[in-house]
């Protein structure tokens, strides 16, 4: 079984392209939150492990050789254009996400004691856009690399990572906000995005 497939550096480059979109969007974000806001209320440590297993997923789907063929440009294009696009779509959407939650965004999963619930932008939507916006990046990464089967391994990790770190936001946010949060969850989906208004 062939493990990694051929690339046209069209499809690398969108593929960098994308991957450098989404970390300049978490860097700009993460220096633009103040590391004083607000007293924390309550921190989940367990979200460290799911953190873990999503960065880990990311090497799972990156971490084998590229290997570069000539192909015919019409169908490098295309795939290079798709993997832009991911790229591109997951950096917007962590981007207008981030936004969204303004200082209530953290890397690790807390609550502040002034802490909003933030249900406008893409979390009108779905409660955990973030997540979708990182698995939009791992399908450009695996794609653009030519990973496929490091892609297909790397999706189910990302998703018990994800998991862990949904199920200890939202038992924090429970905590926080009660009643109003789970009417909250029980109208909007978690992960998969609401496509009626």
């Amino acid at each position: 079984m062939q493990y990694v497939y051929p690339t046209s550096p069209l499809q690398y480059l969108a593929a960098v392209v994308g991957g450098l979109l989404f970390g300049v969007a978490v860097i700009a974000k993460r220096l633009s939150t103040p590391k004083s806001v607000g007293a924390t209320s309550a921190r989940s440590g367990l979200s460290i492990v799911g953190i873990t297993i999503q960065g880990a997923s990311f090497l799972i789907a990156a971490a084998a050789p590229v290997e570069f063929s000539p192909d015919h440009f019409g169908k490098s294009l295309i795939l290079a254009v798709v993997v832009l696009c991911l790229g591109v779509a997951g950096a917007l959407l962590f981007h207008r996400s981030a936004k969204a939650l303004g200082d209530n965004w953290s890397l690790i999963a807390r609550t502040r004691s002034e802490h909003e619930l933030v249900r406008n932008g893409p979390f009108a939507r779905m409660r955990h856009p973030i997540y979708l916006s990182m698995l939009l990046l791992l399908a450009a990464l695996g794609l653009g690399l030519g990973h496929v089967w490091g892609l297909i391994a790397a999706v189910p990790v990302f998703l018990l990572g994800t998991i862990i770190r949904i199920r200890e936001e939202e038992r924090l946010l429970h905590q926080q906000f009660g009643e109003e949060y789970a009417r909250y969850a029980s109208e909007t989906p978690a992960f998969i995005p609401r496509l009626r208004p």
